[in-house]
C-alpha cells in the first residue's frame, strides 16, 4: 500500500496550498504548522464558515447550520446556505474582526424580530429554522449566575488572577470556597471566607471534572469532556428547585433586598420599582405593584409572627427571589 502523504481533504482542498512533507528549517516536520496556516490563510473555506455559524448560534440560540461541530456529510445542511457563505466572506475580508461581526450579527433584523408566535408560521415552519420570528432562549447557565450577582450588587469585575475555588458543602452541593476537610475528607469544622473573591465571574470559576459548580450544571453547563461542540439545553423540575432552596440564590436575593431598602429607605414602592427596573429592564404597571405591595406585606407579616429579626428585608428578599426565579429574567424574549 502507498504511504500517504501530509494533506488537506480533497474535498476542500482544491489543489492549493499543498502542505509540505518536510520542513528544513525546523527541528520537526513542521507539518501541523503548515495545517495550521493553510487553516488561517483566510482562503480556505471551511474556517471562515465554522466560526460565524458558532457566532450565530451564540446569538440564535441555533446555528445556520445546527451541527456546528460537523459540517462534512453526515452533518445538517445549512438552514441559509447563501447567508453562511457571505457572512463567512465578509467576516475574512474585514480582517476577521470579531466586534465588527457581532455588530453585524445584532443590528440584523433577523436578530432584532419579537419571538412573538403566529400560528401560520408555525405551520409553514414548526422549528423555525428560517427564522420568521426570534427564538426564546434561556440564559446560558454562567451568564444566569453573573446576572443574579450584578442585580444583587455583589459583582466583583476584577480580572484574571487564581482561580476561585470550589468546594462540596454539607448536603453534598458544590459551592464556590475553600474546603477545609482533613485527608480523610472529613469535617473539621473550619471556615476560610473568601470574600468579594467569591463573587467574580463563573469565568475565573475552578472547574473540575468531579466538581462541578452546582448551580450552573443543574442549568446545562457543559460537560468538561472533550469537543463538547453543543450544549443540550433541558427544563426539569430541580432547576425551579435550586432557584428555591439554593443558599447562593438565597444569600443573593437578601443582599438585593437589603441593595434596595438602601437606595429607597421607608418607601416600599421605590424598592419594588427598583427591583422590577434591575431585574427586569423595565418599570412594574400599577396591576403588578398592587399585587407586589400585598405579597411583601403578606410576607412581613408571616415573619413577624416567627420572630424574625428583620421581618421587612426578609419580605423584601423573598420578592427579589420570586423575581430571579422568573421567566422574564431567566429568558431572553
Amino acid at each position: 500500500k502507498a504511504a500517504m502523504k501530509p494533506a488537506d481533504l480533497s474535498v476542500v482542498a482544491l489543489n492549493k496550498n499543498p502542505i509540505p512533507e518536510n520542513d528544513a528549517d525546523r527541528p520537526s516536520t513542521g507539518r501541523r504548522l503548515a495545517l495550521a496556516k493553510r487553516l488561517t490563510d483566510g482562503t480556505h473555506p471551511l474556517t471562515g464558515r465554522v466560526l460565524v455559524n458558532r457566532f450565530w448560534l451564540h446569538h440564535f440560540g441555533r446555528g445556520l447550520v445546527d451541527t456546528p461541530g460537523d459540517f462534512g456529510k453526515l452533518g445538517e445542511a445549512p438552514s441559509h446556505p447563501e447567508l453562511l457563505d457571505w457572512l463567512a466572506s465578509d467576516f475574512m475580508k474585514h480582517d476577521w474582526q470579531l466586534k465588527r461581526l457581532h455588530r453585524l450579527i445584532m443590528t440584523s433584523q433577523a436578530y432584532r424580530q419579537s419571538s412573538r408566535r403566529l400560528a401560520k408560521l408555525d405551520e409553514l415552519d414548526p422549528d423555525n429554522r428560517l427564522l420568521g420570528r426570534m427564538n426564546v432562549r434561556r440564559l446560558e447557565a454562567e451568564t444566569l449566575r453573573d446576572s443574579i450577582l450584578f442585580v444583587s450588587g455583589q459583582w466583583n469585575p476584577h480580572m484574571f488572577g487564581k482561580p476561585v475555588p470550589v468546594k462540596e458543602d454539607e448536603v453534598g452541593q458544590i459551592v464556590v470556597g475553600v474546603s477545609t476537610n482533613d485527608s480523610s475528607n472529613r469535617p473539621t469544622g473550619k471556615t476560610i471566607s473568601l470574600g468579594a473573591a467569591g463573587n467574580r465571574r463563573s469565568l475565573y470559576v475552578q472547574l473540575r471534572r468531579s466538581k462541578v459548580l452546582s448551580f450552573v450544571d443543574m442549568f446545562d453547563a457543559p460537560p468538561m469532556e472533550p469537543n463538547c461542540t453543543k450544549r443540550t439545553i433541558s427544563t426539569v423540575a430541580p432547576q425551579a428547585l435550586m432557584l428555591m432552596n439554593n443558599s447562593f440564590v438565597i444569600n443573593e436575593s437578601r443582599s438585593m433586598a437589603g441593595r434596595f431598602q438602601r437606595l429607597a429607605k421607608g418607601n416600599l414602592d421605590s424598592q419594588i420599582g427598583l427591583a422590577w427596573e434591575t431585574t427586569l429592564g423595565q418599570a412594574p404597571t400599577p396591576g403588578e405593584l398592587a399585587q407586589s405591595i400585598a405579597f411583601i406585606q403578606k410576607q412581613a407579616a408571616l415573619f413577624g409572627t416567627q420572630k424574625e429579626k428583620q421581618p421587612d428585608l426578609a419580605a423584601l428578599a423573598n420578592y427579589c427571589q420570586a423575581l430571579l426565579s422568573s421567566n422574564a429574567f431567566i429568558y431572553v424574549d
